[in-house]
């Protein structure tokens, strides 16, 4: 992940959570930052202002169901 400004973050892990970061970050091949970071991004994702949408949908009102008249299930009663 290539940022053009970082700003360094230190944190205490204790060694539970060291060595599980390191497992974690080798098993996905990673550096134990760049592992940080992606979790983190996730986790901070839902705190990201994201734009409304413009429109909710094209329908104005209930679509309805095109076989109301039509006997197609007849064959699926018991």
């Amino acid at each position: 992940m290539a940022l053009a400004r970082k700003k360094a973050t230190t944190i205490a892990l204790d060694p539970v959570m060291n060595k599980a970061l390191s497992r974690a970050a080798k098993d996905r091949g990673v550096s134990r930052s760049e592992f940080v970071r992606q979790q983190l991004a996730l986790v901070l994702e839902q705190y990201v202002d994201h734009p409304k949408p413009r429109c909710a949908g094209i329908a104005k009102g209930p679509i309805p169901f095109p076989y109301e008249d039509e006997d197609v299930f007849k064959d699926l009663e018991p």
